[in-house]
């Protein structure tokens, strides 16, 4: 896998060329002399999050397409492994329906000649003929970036005020456009934010912890419907996974300032969690132990097989063994 680098320091007549365009000029906005990684794009200590790119036209290093989403204005989810606690990925916003024809999930993309822009609270990579931008495909068919598990209260929900739904601060930005996780979360409620679209999460482990999540990117979502059908109220789920995005924008004389968790296709949502045999939605030695406390028991059957041990509920084989063991391996440390 291709894993980006900042370049090495511009020879010295170069740089005495720099300078003394910047002596004359102020600027050096429109020369990018090296490619700049997806971290170098998006690392920002701005109390708004905007990327100190913005309004730049740059070369990118790129990443790995986490999601695709085609028609219209389409878009491209990029993320670099190479960062995966914060500041690693990107969306792509193409201007023509076709731009992404030939880029598929997995793909490690880079971009030439692609204007940062800050929009409603996301940064973009804007792909579009204006600027001459072009894509190259640098290699395929790699494995997506693991989703970073983090807490509900790292992605909070905005506070109600009378004219605003807004986050104290900033502190999501890092994990912007990245693969994320929550864990042990409920649907309390729907019809939130700007589209009404969001719904909220509650965290399980403490009530008073929620976060907003959308439908709207998911692939499997029914066209003409707000949300995901396995979106509705109360629904536990184990997990769900997804791209944060920022929205801030006005309507109806309400300000928005919130981010929301984008979930990309049906896989996003953990129901239940397969090896999970203590009911805390993750797979660890707790679970193990369970399964270990089963072993080659027999007489398995519904509905409790064995503690959930027999994995394997075939009737013709109602036996905690070696098969158990391996559907129990092929999901260790899941929900973690």
């Amino acid at each position: 896998m291709l894993r980006s680098k900042k370049m090495e320091r511009m020879p010295s007549r170069t740089g005495i060329v720099m300078a003394a365009i910047i002596a004359m000029t102020g600027s050096v906005s429109p020369l990018q002399a090296t490619p700049l990684s997806i971290h170098e794009i998006q690392y920002t200590d701005d109390a708004d999050g905007v990327s100190p790119q913005n309004g730049n036209v740059v070369d990118c290093l790129g990443g790995i397409v986490t999601h695709k989403r085609s028609g219209g204005r389409p878009r491209l989810v990029l993320q670099d492994p190479n960062y995966p606690d914060g500041w690693g990925a990107i969306q792509v916003k193409g201007w023509s329906s076709d731009a992404f024809d030939n880029v598929v999930v997995g793909d490690w993309v880079s971009l030439t000649n692609v204007m940062v822009e800050d929009h409603k609270g996301t940064t973009f990579l804007q792909y579009q003929s204006d600027y001459d931008s072009n894509l190259t495909v640098v290699d395929a068919n790699n494995p997506l970036p693991r989703p970073l598990v983090v807490t509900i209260d790292e992605i909070a929900a905005p506070i109600e005020s009378p004219d605003a739904w807004a986050v104290p601060d900033h502190g999501a930005e890092k994990y912007e456009a990245m693969l994320i996780k929550v864990i042990d979360v409920s649907v309390e409620d729907l019809g939130y934010g700007k589209a009404y679209d969001n719904y909220l999460l509650t965290s399980n482990a403490d009530p008073n912890l929620t976060c907003w999540v959308s439908d709207y990117m998911n692939a499997d979502k029914e066209e003409g419907l707000i949300y995901h059908p396995y979106t509705e109220v109360d629904q536990h789920f184990c997990s769900v996974t997804g791209i944060l995005e920022q929205y801030t924008g006005d309507s109806e004389g309400i300000y928005y300032d919130y981010y929301q968790l984008l979930t990309r296709r049906s896989d996003d949502f953990i129901v239940d969690q397969i090896a999970d045999l203590d009911g805390d939605c993750d797979v660890d030695f707790v679970d193990f132990g369970v399964l270990a406390g089963h072993w080659l028991e027999a007489g398995c059957g519904q509905p409790d097989w064995c503690g959930g041990a027999d994995l394997v509920t075939d009737p013709s084989q109602q036996e905690v063994n070696t098969l158990d063991l391996l559907v129990f391996t092929q999901h260790w440390l899941e929900g973690k």
